[in-house]
């Protein structure tokens, strides 16, 4: 589920003991940085309709991204890959990580699996260091990006809807850069002056959370495809191909 506006470790608490009280649920696991929550259940004793109200009744505005069986397949929804065993979902890589529409959004599949894969690992890396972004930083950089435009506050939210497909998922993309650009200013680079020094810095820390991270890919049919576009298909050799390559993440990063 992506789940909006948890902004510290009691919204963890609160998210975990809503959805643990519900018949069936196993365990929930819930992720301040990605504002997300993945939530094991026994599908005889509850559903996802009745999760999802328990969530949004604690105070969250949340929406339901996709199923998966316990040996990670989607239902529904293809699971393309695992990061440290979380499960990345085939329309996860349509997700734009742009968010002001400045750039053109990605779309060959070698930069969109590097993007999305490198933020799931960024951003479990910015919950190790309990990283939280409040609301009002979110909004601050919506209203942000909505006085650059000059648009209306309607026809701002038509669009983000068309790209990321509802206003939750916007919400939530825009917290999650900000978390990882968070994290990389505290824990990276703070007291850093140079921004080639910034930049270096940055590269070199990227070049070891990518390294360590155990990144598996599940169909057989969208590794094929990302062989034949960037020739290679294996994480340990795939990043260090597209690393210095253009794309959003870096864009993010690298500031």
């Amino acid at each position: 589920f992506t789940v909006n506006k948890m902004n510290c470790p009691a919204c963890v608490i609160t998210v975990k003991e809503v959805t643990g009280k519900l018949p069936g649920v196993v365990e929930s696991d819930v992720s301040l940085a990605a504002q997300d929550v993945i939530v094991k259940f026994r599908e005889k004793q509850t559903n996802p309709d009745q999760i999802k109200d328990a969530i949004a009744k604690a105070g969250y505005p949340v929406k339901l991204d996709g199923l998966f069986k316990p040996d990670g397949a989607g239902i529904n929804e293809q699971v393309i890959a695992g990061v440290n065993g979380k499960p990345v979902f085939e329309k996860d890589l349509k997700v734009p990580l742009l968010v002001d529409k400045t750039g053109t959004p990605t779309k060959d599949a070698a930069s969109s699996f590097f993007n999305t894969i490198g933020k799931e690992i960024l951003l479990q890396a910015a919950d190790s260091k309990t990283i939280v972004v409040q609301p009002y930083e979110v909004e601050a950089e919506i209203q942000a990006i909505m006085a650059s435009k000059g648009i209306a506050s309607e026809q701002f939210v038509n669009q983000v809807v068309e790209q990321f497909g509802s206003k939750e998922k916007y919400f939530q993309v825009v917290g999650q850069r900000l978390g990882i650009r968070k994290l990389i200013d505290e824990h990276v680079v703070a007291g850093i002056q140079d921004p080639q020094e910034k930049a270096r810095k940055t590269m070199d820390w990227l070049g070891t959370v990518f390294k360590d991270s155990d990144v598996k890919s599940l169909d057989p049919k969208f590794k094929e495809k990302i062989h034949a576009s960037s020739g290679q298909d294996d994480w340990k050799t795939f990043w260090p191909r597209m690393i210095s390559s253009s794309t959003e993440l870096k864009s993010l990063l690298v500031q």
